[in-house]
């Protein structure tokens, strides 16, 4: 878990952790491919693809004769609050930032605390535009509550206004742009700074509490807990039968619907590339499909003790009791009684305790990615994720024990040989 905190301290965007992940590979031996480019792939290779700088594949192949994939998948975007394009605001004599929501945060959480701002800003250099990371790690803004005293009901329940309540406040009038700012940090001009994706980002970058450190605080748990995992399980592995593929998509706290988000072609593009790179033809390539298994990793709602009511009485899940199995007759969750049996074997070779949940019939759930991936490529998938406590908050809770579960049924997958047939399924 100490290394998931030292993983924390420089991602505070999905550009960010895009960098560090692809960091990660390459110094494992992993060889970036371009989607414009002709892909040269060769047996045990080690490879991975981005896209928009915020999503990010990567893949390992057998030694030979691969048989199908083995998929896992999860998000690297959270909730907050993103700068509008023109974003200086003059209100009386200071300066506040114009934003716009980002997914659906917890605004209150956001609010009195000194807070950066992150992104990437495209650059004119010469003839070339260029992208450029950048974050600003100091306090430069804050969301500042109304005084109780103009208030009285605050402690009864506030309705916070986006466009009113949620900008944040920068300087004083007189004080430096952050264009200028941001200029500065990049060591370029104003005026060749052309556009840029700014996020408002939590400066407290995580910690372990508890009397026995048994549980974490850090911004954006949800979900770079379970892409990390991922990747990290990718990284200890090894397959004799399966093409290992780790899947990190962007926008998932959107909808999914971008270029670089799961509801895109990006996966069915990259498999349909490894099959092409491996000479399957259209029939191998769609039997291999039929062999295939996807995992989609997104943290799970657990126990509230303060809200006990809120969960099912006979399904509820604990932080550090193990991975959650999500279950859903809507389909927002692609877990089937024939997916959680496979899972369920995987974690039990692996030695790893499983949970089993589902809201409550009255309160609708959240979605995930698996069901929009699905939509491009069919193969059979379950839902998985570790429990967590305030969900979507600037600062979220989960436990400390949950990280190496994942990992090691992960890891199982990826080594394990694994037959599935809808009334037989082996594991080798």
């Amino acid at each position: 878990m100490k290394k998931f905190l030292e993983f924390m301290q420089d991602v505070p965007t999905a550009f960010h952790a895009t960098k560090k992940i692809k960091e990660m590979l390459l110094e494992e031996g992993f060889i970036e491919l371009k989607e414009q480019e002709k892909w040269n792939l060769i047996p045990e290779g080690k490879y991975f693809i981005g896209r928009n700088m915020s999503s990010v594949i990567a893949f390992v192949l057998p030694k030979r004769d691969p048989k199908c994939f083995h998929i896992t998948a999860a998000h690297l975007d959270s909730p907050t609050f993103k700068l509008k394009p023109n974003f200086t605001l003059e209100q009386g004599k200071y300066i506040k930032l114009n934003t716009e929501v980002y997914g659906s945060p917890i605004y209150s959480s956001w609010m009195d605390r000194p807070l950066g701002i992150a992104g990437r800003v495209f650059v004119r250099q010469g003839h070339q535009i260029l992208a450029k990371l950048v974050n600003l790690k100091r306090p430069m803004v804050c969301i500042p509550n109304l005084p109780i005293h103009y208030n009285r009901n605050v402690n009864m329940g506030v309705e916070l206004n986006p466009q009113i309540d949620m900008l944040p406040l920068y300087s004083s009038r007189d004080g430096v742009s952050l264009k200028e700012v941001i200029a500065k940090e990049l060591k370029v001009t104003t005026e060749n700074i052309i556009s840029s994706d700014l996020y408002l980002t939590s400066l407290d970058r995580g910690c372990l509490i508890g009397e026995k450190e048994e549980f974490i605080m850090a911004p954006q748990i949800d979900n770079l807990e379970c892409s990390y995992g991922l990747i990290q399980a990718l990284l200890a592995s090894s397959s004799m039968y399966s093409i290992n593929v780790c899947a990190l998509f962007d926008n998932e706290e959107i909808g999914s619907s971008t270029l670089q988000g799961a509801g895109s072609t990006l996966l069915s593009d990259v498999l349909k590339r490894i099959s092409l790179g491996l000479h399957f033809n259209d029939e191998e390539y769609m039997i291999a499909l039929g062999k295939s298994f996807f995992i989609s990793a997104d943290n799970a709602q657990g126990y509230h003790p303060n809200y006990p009511e809120k969960y099912d009485k006979s399904n509820p899940c604990y932080l550090n009791e193990g991975i959650v199995i999500k279950n859903a007759a809507n389909g927002s969750y692609t877990t089937s009684a024939f997916s959680s049996a496979v899972f369920q074997a995987l974690c039990k070779k692996a030695s790893v305790p499983v949970q089993l949940t589902t809201n409550r019939s009255d309160i609708r759930g959240g979605s995930t990615l698996g069901a929009i991936s699905l939509a491009h490529v069919s193969i059979p998938s379950v839902d998985i994720g570790l429990a967590q406590l305030a969900m979507h908050s600037c600062y979220e809770t989960a436990g400390a024990y949950d990280l190496a579960y994942l990992i090691s049924a992960i890891q199982e997958f990826y080594t394990t040989e694994l037959i599935s047939k809808e009334e037989e399924i082996i594991l080798s």
